[in-house]
């Protein structure tokens, strides 16, 4: 499976330590990323609608995979304030997290949504964390997961 990456002007800078990392994880799985360059934010304001941007990058891309990173927080209708969100084709990221490291494991988390995997109990980059628990997320997959991978039944 080949991941488009997409990203605004602020987050540009984070592309290749994504991309590195998304290979390094899914990577003996077949998954490749390329990087499709910037995408425009259709809308104004610190915080972002993440439906509405997770609809607008699945009109863009259509049914390939494809995850965008814009540079402020996201917020999504009945949940809240996100750092990730996805749906079946598209991923969407906000860089607006202070700590790359948070920003990667995010990166991992949504993109195996985009693999198929759902979330996940164990001690992997599945797991669904608090946002106190987001550092103490891996940036690996447990065996369980990269199982169903493997077998091609990420779900």
């Amino acid at each position: 499976m080949i991941v488009a990456i997409f990203h605004d002007r602020k987050s540009l800078v984070h592309v290749s330590a994504l991309k590195g990392a998304m290979e390094a994880c899914f990577g003996s799985h077949g998954l490749r990323t390329v990087e499709q360059g910037y995408l425009h934010v259709p809308q104004n304001g610190e915080t972002l609608d993440a439906a509405r941007l997770l609809g607008h990058l699945q009109q863009v891309s259509g049914a390939r995979p494809a995850l965008w990173m814009v540079d402020r927080e996201l917020e999504y209708p009945g949940i809240g304030r996100v750092f990730g969100c996805s749906s079946e084709h598209a991923a969407l990221l906000s860089a607006a997290v202070a700590d790359p490291q948070m920003l990667i494991r995010e990166a991992l988390h949504e993109t195996g949504h985009l693999l198929g995997l759902d979330h996940c109990r164990k001690h992997c980059v599945m797991k669904l964390t608090s946002y106190e628990e987001r550092e103490e997320r891996p940036r690996s997959l447990c065996a369980e997961c990269a199982a169903r991978l493997e077998a091609g039944r990420g779900r």
